[in-house]
């Protein structure tokens, strides 16, 4: 069975939404009608002029912020790191009217609607990503969203349910590995119910979330959807192999 073929899309917005993010919103004329996208879901873009060592062009997973049917609009949030990788050099430097191929997008393997209440731990790479899907719970919802992000000027205004307790934390270095949010996930107030766990992020951080996740009772019964997005000192094609090698 052959690989459906990416569709180009064009930038027809670009915003700076905080200190290291930039929001690009994406047209594309002739996307599918019947793409299955959900809030959360990935997409994989092609670089534009990125070559891999096999001169394959490279390809970069992003999250879908959010995507009109109606307007066929892609919205995507670009975490700006130095130095920066093909995607970010890319997102940087995308001007309105260029254009850029995508596939996708692929399931993101979590059912939001399930359990009694929320934890979300997130860096800025999976910021999108759980905010996506705290956008799409309903006005009940309760919990907590533990952001890790690399300024103040990182925080935004999100639009959640007011029993969702945000915890902003502050991690100038990502290529340091942090321990704060797995700390702030030792001493929340568990909750009644069913907890559903939303984890994302470096993987060196993520597996040591996982870790304690695994060994306290108090969550044994909790749905978890648990992703590393990249590591420290890897590019995207080595850290796929890291996390297959050891997931």
């Amino acid at each position: 069975m052959s690989k459906p073929a990416p569709q180009t899309l064009q930038v027809i917005y670009k915003e700076q939404i905080s200190l290291h993010m930039i929001r690009l919103k994406l047209y594309g004329k002739h996307i599918n009608e019947n793409i299955q996208w959900q809030p959360g879901c990935y997409v994989k873009l092609v670089i534009p002029n990125a070559l891999s060592s096999d001169e394959k062009p490279k390809l970069r997973t992003y999250t879908a912020k959010s995507y009109n049917p109606n307007e066929k609009v892609f919205t995507i949030d670009f975490a700006i790191h130095q130095p920066a990788g093909p995607a970010t050099d890319w997102a940087i430097n995308a001007s309105v009217g260029d254009e850029i191929d995508l596939l996708g997008p692929g399931e993101l393997k979590i059912n939001s609607a399930e359990g009694d209440w929320y934890v979300f731990a997130a860096d800025m790479s999976a910021l999108p990503a759980a905010i996506s899907v705290m956008e799409s719970l309903s006005a009940d919802a309760k919990g907590y969203a533990l952001l890790e992000i690399m300024d103040e000027g990182d925080k935004q205004n999100i639009s959640i349910p007011k029993n969702i307790e945000v915890q902003w934390f502050i991690h100038p270095n990502p290529t340091i590995k942090s321990n704060q949010q797995l700390d702030a996930l030792k001493i929340i107030k568990h909750l009644e119910g069913v907890p559903n766990i939303f984890v994302a992020g470096e993987l060196s951080t993520i597996r040591e979330i996982k870790s304690y996740l695994q060994g306290e009772e108090r969550f044994n019964n909790a749905i978890t959807y648990i992703s590393s997005y990249w590591k420290i000192g890897l590019k995207e094609e080595e850290h796929k192999h890291a996390k297959m090698e050891n997931p």
